[in-house]
């Protein structure tokens, strides 16, 4: 006679906490979920990128817990008055301007960059490279970083022959593949393979150009520094405060430091900052 047992898993079931937005923070928030799921068994995490605008819709429409977005919406306007939603800075970081290692700019002033992404400058002679047509590389239209850097050097107006890629990693190749390229990155994309651009710095604007690094973007010198939000409904339920406490930790402060970036310690909500 043959025994048969049922094998029960001993585990409670988890509760999960949907997360999905910016791709700048997904690889950051992939490494707070794999740490954060290490220090309990009650909660897991779910994450799901598409860009800062899906993760604030994804709020408003109830689908998520979390949204995530690199770029300052605003809230009354995009979700109404009395839209029950917090914003929280989690860290900070720089949008880095990128070009292929074989192509020798190093720096461009404010004016070049606006003017290479509506293409009133189309060939890299032009600002004195050599000889070749530009290939102004952007992201798609729910990209909080594109909404950024858009604003910030007031592309009304692209390029006709602006190439749009997904995410971070999809510029870093194609600007490393191409030596036409130029495209913009999250400061905890940079890499070895293509080569960070100099911008004029906040304090001596087109006289004196800086590089991205913890210390300029951390001092406020560095001029592409932006805050790395989360999004959340003011009445959160016991998972979604059990994860904003291990935000505040400094567990978790270091881990996003690991990542390439700059933990707000200090923990503001928007409001206060």
């Amino acid at each position: 006679m043959i025994l048969q047992f049922s094998c029960r898993s001993t585990e409670k079931e988890r509760q999960v906490i949907y997360i999905k937005g910016s791709e700048s923070m997904h690889e950051t928030f992939n490494a707070l979920k794999e740490d954060f799921e290490k220090t309990q068994n009650t909660w897991s995490i779910e994450i799901q990128g598409g860009g800062s605008r899906t993760g604030l819709m994804a709020i408003k429409d109830n689908q998520v817990d979390i949204g995530m977005s690199s770029y300052g919406f605003n809230l009354d306007s995009i979700l109404g008055e009395n839209h029950g939603v917090e914003e929280r800075v989690v860290a900070y970081d720089g949008i880095v301007l990128i070009n292929n290692d074989e192509n020798p700019i190093g720096q461009l002033t404010n004016d070049q960059i606006g003017k290479i992404y509506r293409g009133e400058i189309v060939d890299w002679s032009e600002v004195g490279g050599d000889p070749g047509k530009i290939m102004p590389i952007i992201r798609n239209q729910n990209s909080g970083t594109q909404k950024y850097f858009s604003e910030f050097f007031g592309l009304d107006s692209l390029s006709k022959d602006a190439v749009v890629a997904a995410e971070n990693n999809e510029i870093v190749t194609k600007v490393y593949e191409d030596k036409r390229g130029i495209g913009f990155i999250g400061f905890a994309y940079v890499t070895l393979n293509v080569k960070e651009l100099q911008l004029p710095s906040v304090k001596k604007t087109d006289t004196f150009f800086i590089s991205p690094s913890f210390k300029t973007i951390r001092m406020g010198e560095y001029p592409l520094r932006r805050g790395l939000r989360i999004y959340y409904r003011e009445q959160q339920d016991q998972k979604v405060e059990a994860f904003l406490g291990y935000l505040a930790s400094e567990r978790a402060h270091n881990i996003i430091e690991r990542n390439g970036l700059i933990s707000n310690r200090a923990n503001e909500k928007v409001s206060t900052l």
